[in-house]
């Protein structure tokens, strides 16, 4: 989905947007937009867009399994003093959830029984109206968004019947759409999202069991764009698996953005507020856990991807399987990143190395965003990036013995350990089967679920 930002219509604070071109190019784009597990965001601030509005796109993979693929409208809707807004465990695959009260096309049909709330937070007195999919998309006064999953050092659980273990309410599927329905701007949606992940404890849809941790995928990255702003937000749980941490940083308006399965906030600058919001103690558990310390950085500053992010370790059982899942994943989320500098700002794109890769320590890593000529980015620009599979670089996944006879991007199941030392691209575009995370199954690592 490309979410392309113009002017609200009135002065009514829920004054509605001009909805139906959104609508026409959320239609023409649902085939992209599926589950979580790899995903890849590209964004654009406004000075950088043609259209003189931010833009916000997000190709989704449902990894293994089949999705929902509805666009839902949300109406907007007043409230009862003192109702209360329910949390639910969201789903892969239709129905993603069941609550007649959210929307007419989230009531039960046939024999399907309401979703059982997780947790609830107050009810305001009215939310606004908003398209909704697996995430929250857009709403009536033109807040946008798009999701990545991410990796990190935390891992944490629903608490859900089947999930003893599991002390958390706020998944990002509910945190986006929280937003969209209380929120007019960026600032205010990363804020509100961090608030209540800190007070009810985040969650990721794909953090595996106890016994078998993914820091692969337990930590949640968003782009929220209003008609001026646009804000990057990082999530992961927070210590003893609950509450959270969180950092937003605001994207300067020339810039263009792009996340591929990796936190990309980097060092913040901690008194200024006017570009960094982040959780109360954002350095604690960082610090108890001797993953970063105030001698690595400037007074001031703090390095929230190289402290919170996930590096697998080449120890244990089978060191050599870590270790190539290490470089799959530096360079599952760098080589995305590259290719979206090198296409939208093909100067700022030809400073960067795509052998580089994107992990937590990486040496002079990639910047999460890179200026971009003035008023040069079109949504139809941004659409082919997200159609793009590296064609005409060395990495071009329609060629060679693996594309088959017809030039196909898409890879089916991994090739036995040994075969290959890894692939060394993913398509932007990831739906259903056609690209995989990589297994975590010999990651034999050091950090723990706290």
């Amino acid at each position: 989905q490309v979410v392309c930002r113009g002017p609200t219509s009135g002065a009514s604070h829920l004054a509605l947007p001009p909805m139906a071109a959104f609508s026409r190019a959320a239609l023409a784009a649902a085939a992209l937009a599926s589950g979580a597990r790899a995903c890849t965001i590209v964004a654009v601030g406004k000075d950088a867009s043609a259209s003189g509005y931010p833009m916000v796109s997000h190709t989704d993979d449902s990894g293994d399994g089949t999705t929902d693929i509805r666009l839902v409208r949300v109406p907007r809707k007043k409230w009862a003093a003192g109702s209360k807004r329910p949390l639910h465990k969201w789903v892969y695959g239709y129905p993603r959830v069941v609550v007649a009260e959210r929307a007419p096309d989230y009531a039960p049909v046939d024999a399907q029984q309401e979703s059982a709330a997780i947790g609830y937070i107050p009810q305001v007195n009215e939310t606004y109206a908003y398209w909704d999919m697996d995430y929250g998309v857009q709403n009536e006064v033109g807040l946008s968004i798009g999701e990545s999953t991410c990796t990190a050092r935390t891992v944490g659980w629903p608490a859900t019947a089947d999930r003893p273990y599991g002390y958390n309410r706020a998944g990002i599927e509910d945190l986006s759409k929280i937003a969209l329905e209380r929120c007019a701007t960026a600032r205010c949606a990363v804020q509100l999202m961090g608030d209540v992940a800190v007070e009810q404890g985040f969650y990721s849809a794909d953090s595996g069991e106890p016994s078998n941790p993914d820091f692969s995928d337990s930590a949640e990255a968003l782009v929220i764009a209003d008609t001026e702003e646009l804000w990057i937000f990082n999530v992961l749980t927070g210590a003893n698996n609950a509450s959270a941490i969180w950092a937003a940083q605001r994207v300067p308006a020339g810039h263009v953005a792009a996340v591929g399965n990796a936190f990309s906030i980097r060092k913040m600058n901690l008194s200024d507020s006017e570009n960094f919001l982040y959780s109360p103690g954002v350095t604690t558990l960082a610090e108890a856990q001797k993953w970063w310390s105030p001698l690595e950085d400037l007074p001031g500053f703090f390095d929230f991807f190289g402290a919170y992010g996930y590096t697998p370790e080449a120890t244990g059982a089978d060191p050599a399987a870590a270790e190539m899942l290490k470089e799959t994943l530096a360079f599952y989320s760098g080589r995305r990143m590259w290719r979206v500098f090198s296409l939208l700002s093909p100067a700022e794109g030809a400073k960067l190395n795509p052998n580089k890769g994107n992990l937590p320590h990486t040496v002079d890593p990639y910047p999460g965003s890179v200026p971009a000529p003035k008023a040069s980015v079109t949504a139809q620009m941004v659409m082919e990036v997200l159609r793009d599979h590296y064609e005409g670089t060395p990495y071009d996944l329609t060629v060679g013995m693996a594309a088959g006879p017809f030039g196909t991007p898409n890879r089916g199941p991994p090739p036995p350990r040994g075969a290959a030392r890894r692939n060394r691209g993913a398509p932007m575009t990831l739906c259903g089967r056609g690209a995989r995370r990589p297994s975590r199954e010999a990651t034999a690592s050091k950090h723990n679920p706290l």
